[in-house]
């Protein structure tokens, strides 16, 4: 009895001295809560909560926007929030050791559309005096942007020593970048990653520059004539894939797609064709001046052939029924009828043409012949024009 009382109680000894041992393991540490807060019909979840100067601590939130954060030492943090629909935005919380700590809601502002926001702090840098963006892919024209911490330029809070500018009028989607820091003076520099980055590709911080869901170019069109009905016109673009019918007074708001150069192609039977370059690069809704139509005089034909249209243009010409179909060249010299040379809108201006509707077509290379995508009308062959 006495061996099995002696064994039961070294056994109890053991079991305890290893609960000892794991509570010492366990390990204090100071909880931070929050939550993301984003526009109405907007989802936070995918926002990144980054720790400034300590890049191994970071989390995201969830479906709801909240999230948590651990902390192995007390002290004042500043947490970073940003993804990829929404603006950077900061938060500093101070942590305390067997606490919770909330700092609350955290709102975020849906980003601009052809804009993007940056912030960068001397907490992860605390030698720098400044920051500058720079643009890697695309390059912007002045290739680096400087942030500010002087209350303005979207900065917070002045000399709070977190830097920040917003940039506009940029291409929309991905673009790369580096932040810049200086010390001492501006020529005394150092080219870093982002440690607040939105993703990184190609071993480069990524930031995404919001598009449109979709993009429009508005205007009117004048002209000669008084008390036109300009509803005869017809607007288009891409090669007639998309087209409306202009208002009464000569007004439009055309829907586009794409993310570039694109041309408005003007066209009616009263009026001469007219192409216009729009440039949706940059901006969600392009404001096109005023644009003149010439009203077609006696005998006169013009013509346009947009070069962008086709994957192959060489030495374009025009065949019709009134050349005896022989090819006449068209041009991009700013003469025949052309507004600007070398723009990539091949024209010719015809006159003496007998009245009537004509039959045409170009030849975008020696083999290859199209008919006119913005055509007046046409027959299963040919594209046809009507001349005063």
């Amino acid at each position: 009895m006495n061996k099995r009382l002696i064994l039961l109680l070294a056994l109890s000894f053991t079991l305890l001295g290893a609960g000892c041992v794991q509570e010492e393991l366990v390990i204090p540490v100071a909880t931070v809560t929050g939550k993301i807060v984003v526009p109405p019909a907007k989802i936070a979840l995918g926002v990144h909560v980054t720790v400034a100067a300590n890049p191994t601590i970071s989390t995201y939130v969830n479906e709801s926007g909240d999230f948590k954060l651990e902390f192995q030492k007390p002290g004042r943090y500043l947490l970073v929030c940003r993804g990829r629909n929404f603006d950077v935005e900061f938060v500093w919380v101070e942590a305390l050791i067997e606490e919770t700590v909330s700092v609350g809601s955290v709102f975020l502002n849906e980003k601009i559309v052809g804009e993007a926001k940056w912030i960068a702090t001397i907490v992860d840098y605390p030698d720098a005096t400044g920051f500058k963006v720079k643009s890697l892919d695309p390059k912007w024209a002045t290739d680096t942007v400087d942030m500010y911490d002087d209350g303005m330029h979207g900065d917070k809070i002045a000399n709070d020593g977190i830097f920040t500018t917003r940039v506009q009028n940029l291409y929309t989607g991905s673009q790369l970048y580096s932040i810049v820091w200086l010390k001492g003076s501006a020529f005394e520099t150092n080219e870093v990653k982002d440690p607040h980055q939105e993703f990184e590709r190609n071993t480069k911080s990524e930031i995404i520059v919001l598009s449109p869901s979709a993009k429009v170019a508005r205007g009117t069109v004048t002209s000669s004539l008084v008390g036109v009905n300009y509803a005869e016109v017809v607007l288009s673009t891409k090669m007639g894939s998309r087209k409306i019918n202009l208002d009464s007074d000569g007004h439009y708001s055309l829907p586009m797609e794409g993310n570039g150069k694109e041309y408005l192609v003007f066209r009616s039977p009263t009026f001469h064709i007219r192409a216009i370059p729009v440039d949706l690069t940059t901006i969600p809704i392009y404001d096109v001046p005023p644009v003149a139509l010439a009203v077609k005089a006696p005998g006169e034909a013009k013509f346009v052939l947009v070069k962008s249209d086709f994957q192959a243009v060489e030495n374009p010409t025009l065949v019709a029924d009134f050349t005896n179909w022989q090819p006449q060249p068209l041009y991009d010299d700013g003469t025949h009828g052309d507004e600007l040379a070398g723009d990539g809108v091949y024209t010719l201006l015809r006159t003496g043409v007998a009245p009537g509707y004509h039959k045409y077509a170009f030849n975008i290379t020696t083999i290859n012949q199209v008919r006119d995508p913005y055509e007046e009308s046409g027959d299963s062959k040919y594209s046809i024009v009507l001349v005063k």
